[in-house]
């Protein structure tokens, strides 16, 4: 008998989330050890599909709200975090985003902790992480659309309070953050699938260095399904030398500072060509880091942003912004304002 999970109307997870769940479960109870993980991964979902249910009770983002004389809807919220900056994005943001960054963090907790129940109740190896197997795929891919969402959200909010940004794309960056922070089950592939299908691609590839011009890392993430279009912004012909240096970071997980101390040894060296091990600091790079994919993509993005912020800051050489940023800011330019609609309210 296939073992029974619920799931509530108002919850996180979507009809190809708890399809994915429910195989799990289902290889779950065939073991010996299947049926207090089964509880247990129950409990977690009862948890998240509250956490839904409170996001929903709170007024929707594109609804007009009123106490007393004053007056709140999307156009306010729009005017006033396009005018924030980054020391108080954060005291603007209305609590049904706090939620709802709550909630994909959650839903990233759950899988990871899906992955474990899983491994445990079919492997009797510790070490044996049985990434290969389709069930673990299809959590990892779960767990990574959760990532991807909450990378958009960084990303977006990076762009929505950043000074040097133009008002108009700034509006345009909140109108779209409003989407992820309204909808329970929104995936930013609904919106931004230049986003999401390029780190999707990054993670599958790693790099080779070679002769670290980065070609072959570029086109073996054409061939792993990058959106061109990801590619295109930062190799147009009048891109900046940051865009392509921001880029390099992308491709080779390493910082501008690690890439040039390796080029300035090959040339002291006479050497031609370099390897993963040549470089003198450890790498954050997804394709390498496969135990937690989605820790592995955090910080591959997130270490990239805090060195770019701190060139910006102390006004040193190298790329101000990551590769995902550059690009934001020239899509966000491209868009008229019928792309990014308010629609009604929908969950």
């Amino acid at each position: 008998m296939r073992p029974s999970i619920e799931f509530a109307p108002r919850g996180p997870f979507d009809n190809d989330e708890r399809a994915v769940i429910r195989d799990v479960v289902t290889a779950i109870g065939q073991t010996p050890r299947g049926e207090p993980l089964i509880g247990f991964i129950q409990h977690n979902i009862s948890l998240l599909d509250r956490l839904g249910a409170l996001l929903g009770d709170f007024p929707s983002l594109f609804a007009e709200q009123s106490l007393g004389r004053r007056r709140r809807d999307l156009s306010s919220l729009v005017d006033m975090l396009s005018r924030s900056n980054g020391s108080n994005f954060e005291m603007f943001l209305p609590t049904r985003a706090l939620i709802g960054r709550n909630l994909v963090m959650g839903e990233m907790n759950f899988y990871r902790s899906l992955r474990y129940t899983y491994r445990e109740a079919t492997s009797d190896d510790d070490d044996d992480v049985n990434d290969n197997d389709e069930l673990m795929q299809q959590i990892n891919r779960l767990l990574c659309h959760c990532l991807y969402t909450r990378l958009a959200d960084e990303v977006l909010s990076h762009m929505a309070s950043d000074d040097l940004v133009a008002r108009a794309e700034r509006k345009k960056a909140v109108l779209l953050l409003s989407h992820i922070w309204e909808r329970v089950t929104y995936r930013i592939r609904d919106y931004l699938p230049v986003l999401e299908a390029t780190w999707e691609a990054r993670r599958r590839v790693e790099p080779v260095f070679g002769t670290l011009m980065g070609s072959s890392e570029m086109f073996r993430l054409i061939q792993a399904g990058c959106d061109e279009r990801f590619v295109d912004y930062l190799v147009r012909p009048n891109h900046t030398s940051e865009e392509a240096g921001a880029f390099r970071e992308f491709l080779f997980g390493a910082s501008t500072e690690q890439l040039n101390r390796l080029e300035t040894k090959l040339r002291e060296q006479g050497q031609h060509t370099v390897s993963h091990g040549d470089l003198d600091a450890r790498t954050i790079d997804p394709g390498r880091m496969g135990v937690d994919p989605a820790l592995a993509m955090f910080e591959f993005f997130l270490s990239r942003h805090m060195q770019a912020s701190a060139r910006r800051q102390a006004g040193l050489a190298g790329p101000k912004r990551t590769a995902e940023e550059y690009v934001m800011l020239h899509y966000l330019e491209e868009q008229d304002d019928g792309r990014l609609s308010i629609p009604p309210s929908t969950r």
